[in-house]
Order: structure tokens, then C-alpha cells, then sequence
């Protein structure tokens, strides 16, 4: 057999054991659940008895509360009905009055008021067809009377039709203001109906025949009359009386009685057992809210649980009595397997267990031996540079060193076990497995022996590039894949500035080439306009003329890309920036429209060898971009202040020189760009305006004057948040002077070991920023966005400070994580980061909140705002 066969052999041994072994960890349980079984078995028949008699029971007790609820709306339909009856007889008997019959309705005014005033209610009388009424009891004779409510002429067609008495439904008395229950009689004379003669009672007549009723507590009896409209309830009558009835039960009560389920008018579930009168159609409602018939459900529940629960526990006792000493043995063996996986030493196993002994000595003799390569292994990793991580043949992580843990932001307790696949993003994740067993199968290598760029991916999920070696070796019939990895983000993201750069320098010269060529060919062009313009007649003259203005165009064009291709003469002379931005600024309030609110700051001592005229083309082009950006109105900020490009900035930038400035920053609060529209943002021509409304000069111009200037542009901006063009212009200072503050720079702040949660979403930033405090004396956490910051915070106790960007990805931004912050801990100094505008010049209201630093900042800026927000915290808290 040779040797790759062997290995497939050894392989697939492998592989059929790793099977076997998950498939029996799926299936292990340990002792005390076999225990806890047994006693169930022993338990579970007789609770499930119990529960079978309880749950009959109970269904007994809740059918016969439902039929009780049944026969009382039966019995109170009945009351309804008789209290009903009584007026109706008192009306029958006065429709047969002498008076009516006479239509003496002035006599009959005075009998029928004392009859009315007898029973608590009025009387009315009303001709048919006629809405309005001819007598009302509840005021004098002769008194104007209204029309009858709009509810009643519906009966009275009953009543033409039957000619017998009716009950209304609930409707409100005109003269009253009040709601009633009306009974309608006719009037007949030689079988005509002549007259209506009606009654009008308050629904509180009803009220008695409920409250009396044999309810049980929680229970509730109510009216509702032909139209669903409640006239009475058993309890609370007030805030209901005069309400429908709920839709649904309207909508599903059928027959002459029956069952409804469903929520009443207080949103309870109930059910509700409904009785119809036949004489009046009203119907009678008895409820039960369904958690009065649930009750005793949960009851005998409760009881049988209680008496399960004590067998349960009598029966575990005995069960663990009898198994006690099996128990302990394997407990005893657990431990010393777990000492295993923790890397401890093991103890010795000493049980009444022959067999568990045995198994414990082998483990023990594992340890030991496990121990001596780990230390072995631990020594090289400690001294490799490189990131190195040990995987075996089914790619479980073996070792992963801690330039390893640097890398990908794992810590090595983490990784070992964890398939090797966890450090690759997608397809290489999915696709890591097979590449392996292709080769223990094959023999043929993809990566091993051989270098090759590569992805990783961090915990944050991040991808980033790495050169990847891998080498293969055997121990003791193992095999083990080392991989060397260097991570290669930052030469990559050198190479691509100083791509940049070029691209940039070559776009230069060629376009200022060609617009200095195309300058002599326009000097030409206007030269011989000029003269045609004196010989050519008047038809001709326009013609000219928009020639003329088409090479204006073009010349103003050509400019531009003179700008650009650092071809433009200048004429630098020394000048004082802040005044120049400030007599700019007072200009561009009186164009920019009242839509756009211009705010300066302006430090003194700016000064600066420059073209002032193309410096002010330079702030008049981004203000211009800056209103496009914001068609709602918004805020135009214009800042000029000294700032220091250090060594760091430079390595970042490799064609900025370090040293002090004048910086002149742009800002606005208007759409933002994205990563792609800023990486083409200062090319010539390149423009997302329509067609027509821009042509794509206004940056690129920009660009070309700084660097002419010897200076340095920077653009920062996030889609939604607004944009920051920064204009550094090389600081013109005194040879004395700079003499002076040079030796004025005191040594730099250190910190007191005071921890610092730093928040950054830009990867380069964060490790410069942490590297900067770590070598201040400080203690330092870091998190790439809000919510990830607010659980270190929780988990972390001790927090100093708060130091975090201002925009960043994920929803929330700093001023939003420093407000969240401060709810739950008052008292934590925040210090603010931005690459835009400060809050003092973009009006922002959370300015209030904690310090400011904009970015870029030196060691020397970072170092001194961290003392002085420590330091005002110190002083707040102790006044």
C-alpha cells in the first residue's frame, strides 16, 4: 500500500470514527435522567388518572353553570315581558275613553295627566300619518308640541297593520331629553285606527327586574330591545344603558334562545345564554365570563399538580437513594474528564467502580502526555511573527498564536475546536471541507507547499486580504496543517493611494496639456471672431457673436482644467485666510437664498502664501455644490482654524508633508455621497448633476489649485449626513515665531490608567487611535459601531470615558450612543471625533453633550482633549 492510499485509509478511519462518536453523543444522557425516568414511570399513570377524573368533573360543573345561565334569561325575559304589560293594559283601557272617541282631546289631556303622573311616565297622542303630536301629558295643554323621535314611525305601521299594542324600541323623548321605552295602542272607531295612543317610560323601570335577579358573583344579566340598544343591566347600568349591544353577538343571535362566545363591551370573553320575548322581540342576556367557568379547571389543576409533584419528588428521592453510589463514581470520571478539556492536571479517580478506576487512569495518562506537546507547541508560537494557526485533518484549529488573535480579532479559547473554515468568508467557507478531503483522498495540493493570497475574515465579519503558507506534517499518526499568515490590508491600501496618486498626477498632465493647447487654439479662434465681427454685416452679427460666447465658454473650460492640471498662473502673495473666508462668507449669505443658513468660524492668525482670488473661486465652487446638495435649504458651515498634519496622517497619505496648516473646511448638511461617488470625486468631468446643469470641473479645479498651492484637500462624507471638503494650505509663520513654539511644547499629558471605550467604525482609524492611548498610559477598549459599544459598557465596569466618532454605519450615531450612554451612566466624560464641521460652527444641539476633536488630530491633539475632558469631569463632579 502506498503512502497516499494509507493516508485515504487513515482518513476515512478517521472520518467512520468522528461518525460514530457524534452519533453516540446524539444518543448519551447522563445518569440522573435515566433516574428521573424511572421515577416518572412509576408516577405519570396515576397523575394522568387523577387529571381524567378531575377534567370529567369539571365539565359537569361548567355545563350545569351554562344551563342555570339559560333558565335565568329565561325567567328574566318573563320579568321584562310583565313589567312591559302593565302600562300596556293602563293604554288599552284609556283607547276606549269617551273623549277620544269624541276627540275631545282637551278633556282627555286632564284625565290622562293624573293617570300618567300616577304611573311615573307620559302620554301621548298622535293622528296617523301625522309625526307630529296633538297631546302631551308631560306639559300644559295648548303647549306647542314637537314631532314624535325618529324611532317610532316604523311602529306605527306595526300598530296600522296589527292594530294591536306594540313596544317600541328605546328611543330618546323629544321633550324629556331622556331614554324611554314606549308601548303604542290604537285608537279604533268602527275599525279604523283614528288615533295612537302611546306611552312613554324611562328604561330605569326596568332596572329593578335585574338587579334582583339570583346572579352569581362575576355573573351578568342585561336588555337589549329589537335594535341591540341595552335598556338594562344588572350592575353598572350608567356608562352602558343606550349603547349596542357588541356586533357580533348582534350578528349570531338567532332563535328563540340559545349559546353565544365572544367579548362584550368591556373586551371580556364570555359566554352568554340569550332568551327572545315574543312579545316584545327583545332579547334577555345572561353572561359568565369564560375565566368564572375556567376557574375550576385551573383549580383542580392546581390540586393535582400539587398532589403529582409530591409523589414525584418521593419517588426521585428513592431513585436517588438506590443509585446514589453509581452516581458519584461517574461523577468522580466527568471530572477528570473535564480537567482534560480545561488542560488541568488530572486528579485520580478512586471510586467503589472497578471499571470507572480503569478509564480514569487511561485519562489521566492521556493528560499528561496531551500536556507535554501543547507546551511544545506553545514555545514556537510564542516566537513566530507571523500569524500561525494548527489545524488537523478535519479542520479543527489546534493552535492559533496570539498574532493569530491580533489578525482576526479571536482570542485563542475561542478558535481551538472550531473548524479552521470560521476564519474564511463565503464561497472559500462553504467549499474549505472538500478542498481537505479531496486532498487526504487525492494527494494533490491546492495551497500546501506553496504560497498564495488569500481572504479572511475577522469576527466583525470583515474580509481583508492575507498571504497564506501552509505546511503539513505527521505526529504520532496525526496529521496537522500549519498555516502563516500576514495580513496584507495595509500594503494593499498603500498601493492603491500611491495609485491614486498617480492616476491623479497623470490626469493632470494630460489635461493640462491639452487645455494650454487648446488655449492657442482659442487665442486664434476669438482673434479671428474679432476681426470678422468689424466686416461682416448685421445679419451675420448674431452669428458671431454666440461663436464669440461659445469660445468664452470654452476658455472658462480650459481654466478649469489649467486648475486641475496645476498649469494656472497664480499670483501668491501672503494673506490672512480668516479674513479672506469671512468677507466670503458675508458674500455668499446675500446669494445662496434665504434657504441656506451660512455659519463661520474663524480663528485668528491664519496666514497663508496664496492666490486669494482662486482661493475664493475654490470656497465659491464647493458652496455652489454644497447648495445642490441641499435643494430643501439646510446649513452652510465655513471654518478656518490651524491644524498639524502629523507623521501618522502621512503614512495614510503619502503625498501630504507634516507639518502645520491652515485649514479651510466646507461643510453641509445636504445628501451625502456614497464610497463610489467619492472615490471619483475630484476626476475632471465627473458630475452627478443632469445633463446640462454642471460640468464636472467644479472639484477637480479645487483639487489642482491646493496641490498648485502646495497644499492638501480631504473630503469626508456620509450618504444622509452631509459633506466636508478640507482645504490644508501650508501655515505661513515667522522664523522667530516658530522658533518660540517649538520650544513652548510642553511634554504630552499621560494618562492615570484610566480605561478609555474608544468607538470607530474605520478599521485604520481604531488602530492608530488605540495604539495612540495605549502609549499615552491608557487602558482601552474598542467597538466598530453604537449597540456593540453599549454592551461593552454593560459588561464592563470602570469605564473612564467615551470616546467616540460621530457618523457611523449600523443607525446609531455618536451623539445618539453618547445620549444612551449617559442615561444609564450620568456621570461618563464623552469626547466626540469628526472629520466634519464642529458643532459650535454647524449649529448642532448635541454640542452640549461632551468635547470635541476633529479629525485628522496629531498624538499631541488626542492627548491634550483627553486630559481636559477627564479633567472638567474631575472638577464637575467634585463642585
Amino acid at each position: 500500500m502506498n503512502k497516499s492510499s494509507s493516508t485515504a485509509a487513515a482518513a476515512d478511519g478517521t472520518s467512520d470514527l468522528a461518525s460514530a462518536g457524534v452519533s453516540l453523543r446524539s444518543r448519551e444522557r447522563p445518569a440522573s435522567t435515566f433516574f428521573l425516568v424511572f421515577a416518572a414511570a412509576l408516577v405519570l399513570p396515576v397523575l394522568l388518572f387523577a387529571s381524567f377524573l378531575a377534567w370529567t368533573h369539571v365539565k359537569a360543573e361548567q355545563a350545569r353553570a351554562v344551563a342555570w345561565a339559560q333558565s335565568l334569561a329565561r325567567e328574566l325575559s318573563v320579568s321584562i315581558d310583565r313589567e312591559l304589560a302593565g302600562p300596556g293594559f293602563v293604554l288599552e283601557a284609556l283607547a276606549t275613553s269617551d273623549e277620544l272617541q269624541r276627540g275631545d282631546l282637551e278633556s282627555f289631556h286632564d284625565r290622562a295627566s293624573k293617570i300618567a303622573r300616577a304611573l311615573g311616565v307620559f302620554i301621548v297622542v298622535r293622528a296617523p300619518g301625522e309625526p307630529r303630536q296633538l297631546l302631551n301629558t308631560s306639559v300644559p295643554w295648548g303647549t306647542a308640541l314637537p314631532v314624535v323621535s325618529p324611532e317610532i314611525p316604523r311602529f306605527d305601521e306595526q300598530v296600522l297593520r296589527e292594530k294591536k299594542p306594540v313596544v317600541t324600541s328605546a328611543f330618546v323623548a323629544p321633550l324629556q331629553k331622556h331614554l324611554m321605552v314606549g308601548v303604542i295602542v290604537p285608537v279604533l272607531r268602527d275599525g279604523e285606527v283614528i288615533y295612537f295612543l302611546s306611552l312613554g317610560m324611562p328604561v330605569e323601570r326596568l332596572q329593578p327586574a335585574l338587579s334582583q335577579a339570583r346572579l352569581d358573583e362575576g355573573w351578568l344579566a342585561a336588555v337589549t330591545d329589537s335594535t341591540g340598544t341595552i335598556v338594562a343591566r344588572s350592575t353598572d347600568p350608567g356608562p352602558f344603558v343606550g349603547r349596542k349591544a357588541p356586533a357580533e353577538w348582534m350578528s349570531r343571535t338567532s332563535g328563540m334562545e340559545g349559546l353565544w362566545r365572544g367579548r362584550n363591551l368591556l373586551d371580556v370573553d364570555v359566554v352568554a345564554a340569550y332568551a327572545r320575548s315574543l312579545e316584545t322581540n327583545w332579547y334577555t342576556t345572561v353572561s359568565v365570563p369564560v375565566s368564572v367557568l375556567n376557574a375550576p379547571v385551573w383549580q383542580a389543576l392546581a390540586s393535582v399538580l400539587t398532589v403529582g409533584f409530591l409523589l414525584l419528588l418521593v419517588s426521585i428521592a428513592m431513585a436517588y437513594w438506590a443509585a446514589s453510589r453509581l452516581a458519584r463514581a461517574i461523577g468522580a470520571l466527568q471530572s477528570a474528564g473535564l480537567e482534560l478539556e480545561r488542560n488541568e492536571r488530572v486528579s485520580v479517580v478512586a471510586t467503589p467502580v472497578r471499571e470507572i478506576n480503569e478509564v480514569g487512569r487511561v485519562i489521566a495518562s492521556a493528560a499528561t502526555e496531551a500536556q507535554r506537546r501543547e507546551a511544545h507547541l506553545r514555545s514556537i508560537l510564542a516566537t513566530v511573527p507571523s500569524g500561525m494557526v494548527v489545524a488537523d485533518s478535519r479542520g479543527r484549529i489546534q493552535s492559533f498564536s496570539a498574532t493569530a488573535e491580533r489578525l482576526f480579532g479571536f482570542a485563542a479559547s475561542e478558535m481551538c475546536g472550531q473548524n479552521v473554515s470560521m476564519l474564511m468568508p463565503e464561497p472559500d467557507k462553504t467549499a474549505h471541507d472538500g478542498y481537505i478531503d479531496r486532498y487526504l483522498k487525492t494527494g494533490e495540493p491546492r495551497i500546501i507547499g506553496t504560497g498564495r493570497v488569500v481572504l479572511g475574515r475577522r469576527k466583525d465579519g470583515s474580509a481583508f486580504p492575507l498571504e497564506l503558507h501552509v505546511g503539513e506534517a505527521e505526529v504520532d499518526g496525526v496529521r496537522l496543517f500549519t498555516g502563516f499568515l500576514q495580513d496584507l490590508t495595509e500594503k494593499r491600501r498603500v498601493e492603491q493611494e500611491l495609485r491614486q496618486t498617480q492616476k491623479m498626477e497623470a490626469i493632470g498632465k494630460l489635461t493640462g496639456g491639452v487645455a494650454h493647447d487648446f488655449n492657442n487654439l482659442l487665442t486664434v479662434i476669438k482673434g479671428n471672431l474679432e476681426m470678422l465681427e468689424a466686416k461682416v454685416d448685421d445679419k451675420y452679427r448674431v452669428c458671431i457673436d454666440e461663436a464669440q460666447e461659445a469660445a468664452d465658454l470654452a476658455a472658462q473650460l480650459t481654466s478649469s482644467l489649467l486648475a486641475f492640471g496645476r498649469r494656472m498662473p497664480l499670483n501668491p502673495q501672503l494673506s490672512d485666510v480668516g479674513e479672506l473666508i469671512a468677507a466670503t462668507g458675508d458674500l455668499l449669505r446675500r446669494t445662496l437664498g434665504e434657504t441656506i443658513v451660512v455659519r463661520t468660524g474663524i480663528r485668528g492668525g491664519c496666514r497663508a502664501v496664496v492666490d486669494e482670488g482662486q482661493l475664493k473661486n475654490a470656497v465659491l465652487n464647493l458652496a455652489i455644490n454644497a447648495r445642490d446638495s441641499m435643494p430643501k435649504g439646510g446649513t452652510l458651515a465655513l471654518e478656518v482654524s490651524k491644524a498639524e498634519l502629523d507623521r501618522d496622517y502621512a503614512v495614510d497619505h503619502p503625498e501630504v508633508r507634516p507639518g502645520q496648516y491652515v485649514l479651510v473646511a466646507v461643510s453641509d448638511t445636504g445628501t451625502g455621497m456614497s464610497p463610489e461617488i467619492r472615490e471619483h470625486a475630484f476626476e475632471p468631468f465627473f458630475t452627478t448633476k443632469p445633463q446640462g446643469s454642471g460640468t464636472g470641473l467644479g472639484l477637480s479645479s479645487v483639487y489642482g489649485f491646493v496641490k498648485q498651492s502646495g497644499g492638501h484637500v480631504a473630503l469626508y462624507s456620509e450618504e444622509g449626513q452631509g459633506t466636508t471638503v478640507r482645504i490644508y494650505l501650508p501655515l505661513a509663520i515667522e522664523k522667530s515665531a516658530e522658533t518660540t513654539e517649538t520650544a513652548a511644547i510642553p511634554n504630552l499629558p499621560k494618562g492615570d490608567d484610566e480605561l478609555v471605550l474608544v468607538v470607530e467604525d474605520d478599521e485604520r482609524v481604531r488602530r492608530v487611535t488605540v495604539a495612540r492611548l495605549e502609549s499615552l498610559g491608557y487602558r482601552v477598549l474598542q467597538a466598530s459601531n453604537g449597540p456593540e459599544a453599549l454592551s461593552l459598557l454593560e459588561r464592563t465596569p470602570g469605564v473612564g470615558l467615551l470616546f467616540t466618532d460621530m457618523v457611523m454605519p449600523g443607525g446609531m450615531t455618536g451623539a445618539e450612543l453618547a445620549a444612551a450612554a449617559r442615561q444609564r451612566y450620568p456621570e461618563i466624560p464623552v469626547l466626540f471625533t469628526s472629520g466634519y464641521a464642529g458643532p459650535e460652527i454647524t449649529g448642532q444641539a448635541n454640542s452640549r453633550v461632551g468635547a470635541w476633536l476633529r479629525k485628522p488630530y496629531t498624538a499631541s491633539d488626542l492627548a491634550w482633549a483627553l486630559r481636559r475632558t477627564l479633567t472638567k469631569e474631575e472638577s464637575a463632579s467634585v463642585g
